[in-house]
């Protein structure tokens, strides 16, 4: 008879306190392992959560925590992409980023708490961004595009993405040291945008990006305040003194700090000095209109009409259009002139000069707009500008590589101003004038980021296809289990 060794129950109780502790143990390391250091796989359609390369290296210049509070209700159309991509940025700036989701509906408690804490309603949908006791909010239409619905009876349909965009803009501004301040020059007749009510939907959007906005009368100061970031002058009707034309042009040569201006043509006006000036920078003001004849039907017989609110395309090739391709400029509410870049004056003078806006097909520079109102305008090669260029920039100290910054002296001119009231300004052109402005002040990084667009997937299938799931999923998928389960039963009865 075989001799059994018995083993103490001690020691098979300690052996399996061992086993469980060591279960324990590799159930925790690996549990640590897969919260603190995991790896996430953007498998979206077009890559939607995946951050740019600018967004990364804003996370990555974070010096303290960033608090992120989504303030959505569960009806908001991009309520689950927004949570979705600060996730993402919440994993790219290792910790330094967390994320708050608060329904206003479903957490009554918190959302009342954060709506007292940030002056908020319920009905607000918001991201609100902590950082410091500084607090900025994005809005959810500064976060999509919509367009009108085929159907009348429908919500707009959300064409563009633009979370990313807004989102790093807003950390850039938050945690940016001091603010950026800007002047609206005054004392010739400009519309103000620091005061006008016209401009107000465009004062709050550059405002909303750390811009400081306050006048400036160029009689009262030898020179132009050092911490002008930018200068604004918006359809000026008197023209600049000899004096005031000095201190341009010393803020515009400034060794550190060199001059950035954004400038707004009023046509109509006579202002030789400050024209003269830009001159100078390479940029030509036409004594003309953009315009173009149309076709007008009236009950005495067809006319030609006179169309002076162009269109216009965004040209390619300067990080204020990069992300304008293919987007429709409309400069509506007031007559616009059209502006020649003067290669040889920007080559003797090392300015890099590029046309930024050019009037759609059809438009022309009109040089004898007074009399041709009356007598009807046709369009002379000799004497009028076609293609006419109503937008373009001047950078002197520019470097051919985009990947280095340099300080440069930068200006932008418009051949127009009235389009940037609060009736007639697009959503095109709201963003063509920030992101003129971020070029001005150095921020591309903001600029480089694209708007991620919205697809519809739909699946089309013909009745024969409806047919054979419908087949698979109430016959064929069921009816495989229970003969699995016979077949089971069957072996158990033997």
């Amino acid at each position: 008879m075989a001799n059994h060794t018995s083993i103490p129950r001690g020691r098979i109780g300690l052996n399996v306190l061992l086993q469980s502790a060591l279960f324990v143990l590799l159930f925790a390391i690996a549990n640590y392992l897969g919260f603190n250091h995991y790896k996430r796989w953007d498998f979206s359609r077009d890559q939607k959560y995946t951050l740019s390369a600018q967004s990364k290296r804003v996370l990555s210049n974070l010096k303290k925590p960033v608090h992120l509070v989504v303030f959505f209700s569960g009806g908001s159309p991009i309520a689950r992409d927004t949570v979705n991509l600060l996730h993402e940025y919440a994993y790219a700036s290792k910790k330094m980023v967390d994320v708050e989701v608060v329904d206003p509906f479903l957490a009554m408690s918190r959302a009342r708490e954060i709506a007292t804490q940030y002056k908020l309603r319920e009905n607000d949908n918001v991201v609100i961004v902590d950082y410091e006791g500084r607090t900025q909010f994005v809005s959810a239409a500064e976060m999509a595009e919509y367009e009108p619905s085929l159907n009348l009876l429908d919500k707009p349909r959300l064409k563009t993405f633009k979370g990313e965009q807004a989102m790093t803009s807003a950390l850039m501004e938050i945690t940016e040291t001091g603010s950026n301040h800007i002047y609206s020059i005054s004392g010739h007749g400009e519309t103000a945008l620091d005061a006008d009510p016209q401009l107000s939907g465009l004062k709050a959007f550059i405002e909303r990006q750390n811009i400081k906005i306050d006048p400036l009368k160029l009689t009262d100061v030898e020179l132009v305040p050092p911490e002008a970031k930018a200068l604004f002058i918006i359809a000026p009707k008197y023209d600049f003194s000899d004096l005031e034309l000095v201190a341009l042009r010393a803020y515009w040569a400034k060794r550190e700090k060199p001059g950035r201006l954004f400038v707004f043509l009023e046509p109509g006006t006579a202002t030789p000095n400050l024209c003269a000036f830009l001159a100078e920078l390479g940029i030509v003001v036409n004594d003309d209109r953009v315009l173009r004849t149309m076709p007008v039907r009236l009950a005495t017989g067809v006319v030609r009409g006179i169309l002076k609110e162009i269109t216009g395309d965004f040209v390619p090739g300067s990080p204020i259009t990069k992300r304008l391709n293919n987007v429709t400029a409309r400069l509506v509410g007031g007559p616009t002139q059209s502006l020649t870049l003067d290669a040889e004056r920007g080559k003797a003078a090392a300015l890099k000069l590029q046309p930024l806006l050019q009037a759609s097909k059809g438009f022309w520079g009109e040089t004898r707009y007074a009399e041709g109102m009356e007598k009807g305008v046709y369009f002379d090669p000799k004497e009028d500008h076609i293609d006419p260029i109503v937008a373009a920039s001047a950078e002197k100290g520019a470097v051919s590589d985009d990947r280095l910054r340099v300080d440069s002296s930068r200006l932008i001119v418009m051949g127009s101003s009235a389009f940037l009231s609060n009736e007639t300004i697009t959503e095109a052109d709201m963003d063509f004038v920030l992101n003129g402005l971020n070029w001005l002040l150095n921020r591309e990084e903001i600029i480089g980021i694209a708007p991620k667009a919205a697809h519809n997937l739909s699946l089309n299938l013909t009745e024969s296809q409806l047919g054979l799931i419908a087949l698979l999923v109430m016959v064929a998928i069921p009816g495989s289990v229970g003969a699995l389960g016979f077949v089971v039963w069957l072996k158990r009865r033997r």
